[in-house]
């Protein structure tokens, strides 16, 4: 990996018309959020993820102490 900036997203469910996105733990119980870590994309400028699924963020924290 690059040193490119590190930054902690929250990711919540979203039902739309065209799209969805669902939160889940392990089991299939629904969870309000997921963490996940993402890089920018430098020739996009999109934030990409490079990590998912963290339970709060402490955890991201914790597994990617340079992120923010």
């Amino acid at each position: 990996m690059t040193d490119r900036e590190l930054f902690i997203v929250e990711v919540d469910a979203f039902e739309g018309e065209a799209a969805s996105i669902s939160v889940a733990d392990a089991h299939g119980a629904p969870l309000r959020a997921v963490y996940c870590i993402a890089r920018r994309d430098e020739a996009s400028g999109v934030l990409m993820f490079v990590d998912y699924g963290y339970a709060s963020i402490g955890e991201a924290r914790e597994a990617w102490p340079q992120a923010r």
